[in-house]
């Protein structure tokens, strides 16, 4: 249905999901309401939908930056309030915003971003070891394949791709096991496309539970074990992945009036 081959742009599937970590059991705030969904370890779950659907939304009551006013958030079973992201963060949830520049301190360097999120990792009595910081950085620098000059490089000047795996790089060394993706590509060229595809892969092989909120069909239908579909706030329905097409996806997105106004043309 995409008119292309996906498998020359997204890696292989055949990831093995495991127990449930995030789960939504009909929680409602601003913008969308009764939403439930579990996410399980070592899966992508996408959430598809057109835009204003409420998908961002719901992705950041998940990560406590807005609040919900009914239903329970459970992870690993156990219901959690969260009143923040700080919160989700101890919980080992994250969160990389639609737009990749909320997530990054501009006039700051790739190694006090990378750092920024894990300063127990560098630091001891509340005195900071630069040079772990730095050995760190190096670490996923490399890891993810940044391409910078050094670890003191302004962030501001990387390209789109490389900011972009600089957040991935700050929650993997926080130590997430929820990673919560809101249209991780926009902005990003083909190229590095396909290094943040194999990447994301690669961590729900490692067991990291994935929610991926894309507006590419072929994204979606790419990358991803089942599909949310939201619509006017709502969840109106889930595919398999391997079942999913754009026809299927888009059925489920327009908005009730809409296919209403369709029939009746």
């Amino acid at each position: 249905m995409v008119g292309r081959d996906l498998g020359e742009r997204f890696p292989a599937k055949g990831r093995a999901p495991g127990k449930p970590v995030l789960e939504a059991r009909e929680i409602s705030g601003h913008g969308f309401r009764d939403a439930s969904l579990t996410l399980r370890a070592g899966e992508i779950l996408g959430l598809s939908g057109l835009v204003g659907a409420g998908r961002t939304e719901l992705a950041r009551a998940l990560f406590g930056a807005a609040p919900i006013s009914a239903g329970r958030i459970l992870i690993d079973g156990e219901p959690v309030v969260l009143r923040s992201p700080a919160d989700a963060i101890r919980k080992g949830v994250s969160y990389i915003a639609e737009d990749r520049r909320d997530g990054l301190f501009m006039p700051l360097s790739v190694r006090e971003n990378i750092a920024f999120a894990a300063p127990e990792k560098h630091s001891r009595f509340g005195v900071l070891n630069s040079r772990k910081q730095a050995e760190q950085a190096w670490a996923f620098i490399g890891r993810l394949n940044v391409r910078t000059p050094h670890a003191e490089q302004p962030i501001a000047v990387l390209s789109g791709g490389n900011q972009q795996k600089c957040i991935l790089a700050r929650w993997l060394l926080k130590g997430v096991r929820v990673l919560i993706l809101d249209e991780p590509t926009r902005g990003i060229d083909v190229g590095a496309k396909r290094e943040i595809y194999a990447l994301v892969d690669q961590l729900a092989r490692e067991g990291i539970a994935v929610l991926l909120i894309s507006s590419e069909l072929p994204e979606i239908l790419g990358m991803t074990d089942r599909v949310l579909v939201m619509s006017d706030g709502r969840i109106t329905g889930e595919v398999e992945g391997d079942r999913a097409t754009e026809e299927s996806l888009l059925g489920l997105a327009l908005p009730a009036h809409s296919i209403k106004q369709e029939l009746h043309a």
